[in-house]
């Protein structure tokens, strides 16, 4: 059965969100996201899903998973086994870690998840290093913006700070990633 490179792609980010046990409604609406901005339709997305919960019986054999399908090289090779772009795994690579804050947890598994691939597809260390700090930031920035909502609720001036900070970054984090193809 042919499975798109999408499907692949989705299945390593389902795959992902279950390693640490849960798969959460917010790691679930980042997924939704993901999905969009890859361009899956519903039926790969369907048969992402309903596929990596046949393949992994748990949380613990996820990265197993991804290492005995060989999913790191389905999604690293995808069209006719030509290697993707370094921008484009680096995009993954982000794609993971901002999933693996989705639930404000980037767990001990994921981490493992990520490493490998990072060191799989020879991501460069500084860049993987620059997505995890901007992540943290990004966590740090979304709770304060959150302790200022419930504290200063009529407070928008340093709401909207934070929301251009956040924005601000998620652009460099982006000029990183595109800056890998030139």
């Amino acid at each position: 059965m042919y499975v798109s490179d999408q499907a692949k792609e989705a299945m390593l980010y389902y795959l992902f969100m279950m390693s640490d046990g849960e798969v959460s409604n917010s790691e679930k609406k980042f997924f939704d996201k993901i999905c969009r901005k890859i361009k899956i339709d519903e039926d790969d997305k369907k048969y992402a899903i309903d596929n990596c919960k046949g393949l992994a019986n748990n949380h613990e054999s996820t990265l197993n998973v991804i290492i005995s399908k060989e999913l790191d090289k389905e999604v690293g090779f995808g069209w006719l086994g030509f290697k993707k772009d370094d921008s484009t795994l680096a995009k993954i690579i982000w794609n993971l870690v901002d999933l693996g804050y989705a639930d404000t947890d980037y767990s001990e598994n994921e981490r493992e998840i990520v490493n490998y691939l990072v060191e799989k597809w020879e991501i460069k260390p500084e860049v993987y290093q620059e997505m995890v700090d901007t992540a943290d930031t990004i966590l740090a920035l979304v709770k304060q913006k959150e302790w200022l909502d419930s504290t200063f609720p009529e407070d928008s001036l340093r709401k909207k700070k934070i929301d251009s900070e956040i924005k601000t970054m998620l652009s460099d984090i982006k000029l990183t990633i595109d800056e890998l193809t030139m």
